[in-house]
């Protein structure tokens, strides 16, 4: 049974809680924006059909009134979910944590949400006192103050998402930040946009319509664009390292690589052994949600720096260099003579801590995941589901669960080894 299961129940009633939509306000952001280039291209697509307005029949003119009535719907419910993210935690109510997931208590009803759908989690200070932050499944943020650090603390290991046992997943930043970005885009956008869709009709001898649409939809397609290149990131902090999803391509550096971590205004900067340094841009994020970032990574360097198991007979479970058939048969072998006194093989206890321990080698963690599941797979997919919950590097986690289920492969092997060559 997993250690989260353990942690008592707890309950307390908070001057502030209840849950930002962040989910909610970004899909209908996105669905929004697609119904209304669904909308411009249909009635291209009518304009062209029908060059004569006089013989459009009524219908086509009644349902592109009401695609357009529906984006306009769309885009009223954005704007009010992006509002909630706001205004939802303001209300008084009571929170309960236990075994099941998180129950939400206010004057108008409750909710309930379980634990499965929880994702991370961490405690915040600021000048309004303390208080927790549950990220769930879809990106909305259960939000509740709390009296002091330690009922974060304890609300915290009710809800399974301490330190130890679940990664950290921080969006940075805000809505606010992502709607400034949008809007500073658009006029850089628009232009660039029209530049190159009045080249194309001089060159191809385009309708205006169409090259009115032709500027639409690339503007639609640079905002986005924007947003991916300049918003704040995406971090996930586990016990293994950090992962920052930023721009176009996201970067992951293992905690054993870091030797000193800054809090230098809006960044958290990360400087490696070698003398490199990364920047983690924290725009628009509050200042003690920095503070929970940068000492949740102090933290997870301090431990990669702690007394770590060297022995040599883990070295059982590593590749060292031979085929994935070659190290699938040892892997097996090591399992089948575990009963064996003649044979220096690991016990399962070992394998286990292998496994579990974040600084080791992608290789040997997924060789353990394998040589587990080699002795008993149900057994295997247990703990390494509680073990990829504290991974924060990807292709990592996607190569212990492949591991749980009996399978190695190159490709998946290849990108969990990455984890330790890139910074």
């Amino acid at each position: 049974m997993p250690a989260a299961l353990e942690a008592p129940p707890v309950s307390f009633a908070s001057p502030r809680v209840g849950v930002r939509p962040y989910g909610v306000a970004r899909l209908l952001s996105r669905a929004t924006l697609a119904s209304l280039i669904a909308g411009c291209a249909v009635s291209l697509a009518l304009v062209i059909a029908y060059p004569v307005a006089a013989t459009m029949p009524a219908w086509v003119s009644i349902a592109i009134g009401l695609v357009y009535l529906a984006s306009m719907g769309l885009a009223v419910g954005a704007v009010g979910a992006h509002a909630l993210c706001w205004l939802a935690p303001l209300t008084r109510g009571t929170l309960a944590i236990d075994a099941r997931g998180a129950t939400l208590y206010r004057a108008w009803g409750s909710r309930f949400v379980p634990r499965e759908k929880i994702a991370a989690g961490w405690a915040l200070r600021d000048g309004a006192g303390v208080r927790i932050e549950l990220q769930l499944r879809g990106g909305d943020v259960l939000s509740a103050a709390v009296a002091s650090p330690y009922e974060a603390v304890a609300a915290l290991d009710a809800a399974g998402v301490d330190a130890a046992r679940r990664a950290l997943d921080m969006q940075l930043g805000g809505a606010g930040v992502r709607v400034a970005i949008a809007l500073a885009s658009l006029v850089p956008a628009t232009c660039v946009a029209s530049m190159i869709a009045v080249a194309a009709e001089v060159a191809l001898h385009l309708a205006s319509v169409v090259t009115g649409f032709l500027i639409f939809t690339l503007v639609a397609v640079s905002v986005p664009l924007a947003l991916r290149l300049f918003a704040p990131p995406r971090v996930v902090v586990g016990r293994d390292g950090v992962s920052v999803h930023a721009g176009l391509r996201p970067w992951y550096l293992a905690f054993d690589q870091i030797e000193r971590v800054h809090l230098r205004g809006r960044e958290v900067v990360l400087v490696t052994r070698d003398g490199r340094s990364r920047s983690i841009n924290a725009l628009g994020t509050g200042a003690s949600r920095r503070e929970a970032l940068y000492e949740r990574i102090v933290a997870g360097v301090a431990d990669a720096n702690g007394p770590r198991d060297l022995s040599a007979r883990l070295t059982a479970l590593d590749r060292n260099g031979r085929t994935v058939e070659a190290w699938r048969e040892a892997l097996a072998a090591l399992v089948r003579s575990r009963d064996d006194y003649r044979s220096a093989v690991l016990t399962r206890d070992e394998i286990c801590a292998a496994l579990d321990d974040p600084h080791a080698a992608p290789e040997r963690r997924i060789g353990a995941a394998f040589a587990l599941a080699a002795a008993d797979r149900a057994d295997a997919g247990a703990r390494v589901r509680v073990v990829v919950d504290t991974v924060a590097h990807a292709p990592v986690r996607v190569a212990l669960a492949r591991a749980a289920e009996g399978e190695l492969d190159d490709a998946a092997l290849t990108a969990a080894a990455d984890a330790q060559a890139r910074g």
